[in-house]
């Protein structure tokens, strides 16, 4: 016969909720052709939300990541050779996200875990930007440019082309 006891740390750690976190690293530019082999036209609902704020034609994702953390944790991703994010768990209804690009912090922002989207970019000399989004849903496979200029041939989603 074996007894297994269970102390109170074994019991918090079954407690402890965690949460998901999806990161992409988006390019803005005008130019139809991928900044990479492997980048991919965004989804529609992120799309819905760059193309009505920003002006770019086109938003590749560059690289997704999904990083899992708990309370009290932090996790920090690579998300190009210059380009980091840290996502800080401080409490579990609140997050604090850090952008470093070239190892320095240049962009930091506590907000609560239930924001939708948190979105910071930069441009390059202004013939494109870079976009790092962090949320909680899993982003959309992307489309094509074929089915973007079908869903906004003028660049824009219908809905935001009344502002």
């Amino acid at each position: 016969m074996v007894i297994v006891l269970l102390g109170p740390a074994a019991a918090r750690s079954a407690e402890t909720p965690t949460v998901t976190f999806y990161v992409q690293l988006v390019h803005g530019s005008d130019d139809d052709t991928p900044p990479a082999p492997e980048a991919r036209l965004i989804g529609t609902d992120l799309g819905r939300r760059l193309h009505g704020v920003f002006r770019w034609k086109n938003y590749w994702e560059i690289k997704r990541q999904c990083i899992t953390l708990s309370a009290g944790k932090a996790v920090r991703a690579r998300m190009s050779s210059d380009r980091e994010v840290e996502i800080q768990l401080p409490k579990p209804e609140e997050m604090i996200v850090c952008i470093y690009v070239d190892g320095k912090l240049v962009r930091r922002r506590q907000q609560a875990v239930q924001t939708r989207f948190y979105i910071t970019g930069g441009d390059n000399e202004g013939t494109e930007s870079w976009f790092i989004v962090v949320r909680k849903d899993k982003p959309g496979n992307g489309d094509t440019v074929e089915n973007r200029n079908m869903l906004w041939p003028a660049g824009l989603p219908e809905a935001d082309q009344k502002n």
